[in-house]
């Protein structure tokens, strides 16, 4: 392998977090959240309800809601979206493990949870930092405006 020259870290969990499980429907969930959180509307779908139906009508929700704001064309296939749910669920179930300490400065860059209260966001930001802190020889964190999925937007960087 190469030396690695910089290292950093884009608003991720330290690769120490435990791997959660997560069913199909859990994933498809988590992928209906950050789908909204990019398009920055809702998809309209109830994750209750989602939550109760099953398979068939799962892809159906998903495929009407993204054609519903944009991020599908209309006359696309019900099953456009069944490899990059299956990739989203397992990116969810993967942890990444380095073998070994980073030999530099971890730079962590951090966003806000829309989804979380104030003090939801410090804690899980304060357990990213630690964590991350952990990985290197030093740590840098900055903390971006948008959310996980605006934070690299031009807005977000220039401002």
């Amino acid at each position: 392998g190469r030396e690695v020259a910089s290292l950093t870290v884009i608003d991720s969990e330290s690769p120490e977090r435990a791997v959660r499980p997560y069913t199909t429907t859990a994933a498809l969930m988590r992928l209906i959240e950050a789908m909204q959180l990019s398009a920055g509307k809702s998809l309209g779908i109830d994750l209750g309800d989602f939550a109760g139906r099953d398979e068939v009508a799962q892809r159906k929700a998903l495929h009407g809601g993204m054609v519903g704001v944009g991020l599908l064309p209309g006359r696309s296939a019900v099953d456009a979206m069944d490899g990059p749910a299956r990739t989203y669920a397992a990116a969810l179930r993967t942890r990444y493990r380095p073998g070994a300490r980073f030999n530099g400065v971890v730079r962590l860059v951090l966003a806000e949870d829309p989804a979380l209260d104030a003090a939801g966001n410090q804690r899980e930001q304060g357990l990213m930092v630690e964590g991350w802190r952990r990985q290197g020889s030093g740590l840098q964190v900055w903390y971006g405006g948008g959310n996980h999925f605006t934070l690299l937007k031009a807005l977000n960087v220039l401002g």
